[in-house]
């Protein structure tokens, strides 16, 4: 357990870099130039490049490489920082390209990460270390926007690269002297195997497919809850602000007491049970007229997220051999980065043709559904 808090430490510390420069790069490109266009182009630039390099990575990762990738994604990132820092670029291209550049170095990491977490631990702790991983992140979720809305008009954007820099550089001093186990496969692993693999062992098949039907469902609990505090609830910046931190204090709590817990007994069950809490509190958010009814909905929502998402990734790799974690985990991150846009292509919409709280019921009862019948084939 030792050698894994080695790990999962240094990078949330470099994960909480990275996000408070994020948020005051796409701050700053909002409030310089206050254009939906560029707010796009900087959101698409955040999320796309990841998507890509996330195959390649699983890939890399199974060819006995997957400390060097984490190593060399921290490093790219610290570079960039310390450049922007350094020359004080500013406009929409530099910073456009900065948030390219990171994106892809996220994408080149995540799966490494991920399929780091699964050989560092055993049967027994595998639930605690994706806990123990998911509550790290959702500290930094939760801790990323309150400290870069501090420290932006202190130090500026050139403050917050620096410090992403320095927070880089100490994930590489603590990485460099962590043993992280490789893959003893020593062949040329190709794309294609990993997706024969993933694709046709029938248990990671199901899986993946019951992952992404339930991030698809579950998308506008995910995005769209700003805006239904602002149309149902009339809420301005203190009802959101409101709702984003009992969120975020949800998952940090449920990321808590599932990393001291004892391990699940029927795990394909807890999934589905935690799916099942997740879509009844949508469903309810949908009929309630309270502000704070809806609070304690939202916060519910956050404690059982990181439960989903930590068994749901243990369950995966128990499934998965070791000289295919890279790949199977790279997409998995697929999967998650993906289905809930996807999801919000047909939420976002309709939210704008029928009243919002009918989009919340009608995915709530379709997540339940989806969460019975996974139940019933799980048995």
């Amino acid at each position: 357990m030792s050698r894994l808090l080695f790990l999962l430490i240094p990078q949330a510390l470099s994960l909480l870099g990275s996000s408070i420069a994020q948020f005051g790069i796409i701050w700053s490109l909002t409030i310089a130039y206050s254009s939906g266009k560029v707010l796009l182009l900087s959101s698409l630039a955040a999320f796309l490049p990841q998507i890509g390099l996330m195959v390649l990575s699983g890939v890399l990762s199974d060819r006995r490489k997957r400390k060097q990738m984490i190593i060399l994604s921290d490093a790219v990132s610290g570079i960039v920082a310390l450049v922007l820092a350094t020359f004080s670029f500013s406009g929409v291209l530099p910073l456009i390209m900065a948030l390219l550049i990171r994106s892809a170095c996220s994408g080149l990491q995540t799966p490494a990460v991920d399929s780091a977490v699964a050989l560092l631990s055993d049967d027994d702790t595998r639930e605690r270390a994706n806990a123990l991983r998911g509550l790290l992140s959702s500290a930094v979720m939760l801790l990323s926007p309150v400290l870069a809305g501090i420290l932006l008009p202190i130090a500026g954007i050139r403050g917050l690269m620096l410090l992403d820099a320095a927070t880089a550089v100490l994930a590489i001093m603590f990485i460099a002297f962590t043993s992280i186990p490789e893959s003893s496969n020593e062949s040329k692993l190709s794309l294609l195997s990993g997706v024969r693999y993933a694709f046709g062992e029938s248990q990671i098949r199901k899986l993946l497919l019951f992952h992404f039907i339930a991030l698809f469902l579950i998308s506008p609990g995910a995005s769209l809850t700003p805006l239904l505090v602002q149309r149902v609830h009339e809420g301005g910046e203190a009802y959101l602000s409101l709702s984003e931190t009992a969120y975020s204090f949800g998952m940090v709590i449920g990321g808590m007491v599932l990393s001291i817990g004892k391990p699940v007994k029927d795990r394909k069950l807890s999934i589905a049970l935690s799916l099942m809490i997740y879509a009844l509190m949508l469903l309810l958010i949908g009929f309630t007229p309270f502000f704070l009814l809806y609070l304690l909905m939202n916060a519910a929502i956050g404690f059982v997220s990181p439960r989903y998402t930590a068994l749901m990734n243990s369950e995966v790799q128990e499934e998965c051999s070791d000289d295919m974690m890279g790949r199977v985990m790279s997409f998995l991150s697929i999967i998650s980065s993906t289905a809930i846009p996807l999801g919000l292509l047909i939420a976002a919409p309709l939210s704008d043709v029928v009243d919002i709280r009918i989009v919340f019921i009608c995915f709530g009862i379709a997540a339940m559904l989806h969460s019975l019948l996974f139940m019933r084939r799980g048995r």
